[in-house]
């Protein structure tokens, strides 16, 4: 079976890559120099048929071609680990941020729960005094506040603080995992578009 120059210069790419783009390069330039051979003539005077000319500029063009994907996918190929670093930097700060709201979460919950387990103990003893204090702005507004009811006003502001937390870490989730899935079924649609060109 005959081969083309495409198709060795595909399977050379198969066996040796690294050594590819310096054998693209050096036949481009063995091309060049018969080009400009024929141009000026051999030893004897003698000019190539223009039938060989054409078939050199083929070539020519075929492995320019060749050489120009090459790079394009050398380029790509950075460019798209460039990026999946940045996504992978960008995760990471975002599991980071996720886990500290959770712990923030946490503590607040925690707060809440003892300062209502506070309240419980205090009620529980009926006959310690109860201690209290004023509260309010002006002379008219300030209310006798105990120490129960403040513990209970604590836990009900802990836990409200605590639920507006989990509402943005919930978010966060549900945000990332729309653009989790979209990143996924952007994947496959790529992957079932991507063709394979194959030159015999």
């Amino acid at each position: 079976m005959a081969i083309d120059q495409a198709g060795l210069n595909s399977l050379l790419a198969t066996f040796m890559p690294k050594n590819n783009m310096a054998a693209l390069q050096e036949q481009r330039a063995n091309l060049l120099q018969k080009l400009q051979q024929s141009d000026t003539g051999n030893k004897d005077g003698d000019r190539q048929q223009p039938g060989n000319i054409k078939q050199q500029l083929r070539e020519l063009v075929a492995v320019d071609q060749e050489i120009a994907q090459k790079l394009y996918d050398e380029i790509s190929k950075k460019l798209e680990e460039k990026r999946l670093e940045r996504e992978a930097a960008i995760a990471k700060k975002e599991r980071a941020r996720e886990r500290a709201l959770a712990k923030h979460e946490r503590l607040l919950v925690n707060r809440s729960l003892s300062k209502l387990l506070s309240a419980a103990g205090k009620a529980g003893h009926p006959g310690q005094a109860c201690i209290g204090a004023f509260s309010g702005g002006s002379q008219e507004d300030k209310t006798y506040i105990s120490e129960v009811d403040r513990d209970l006003r604590e836990s009900v502001q802990y836990g409200i603080a605590a639920a507006e937390v989990a509402v943005r870490r919930k978010n966060a989730e549900a945000k990332a995992q729309i653009e989790e899935n979209a990143e996924r079924k952007q994947a496959a649609h790529k992957k079932k578009s991507k063709r394979v060109n194959i030159m015999v």
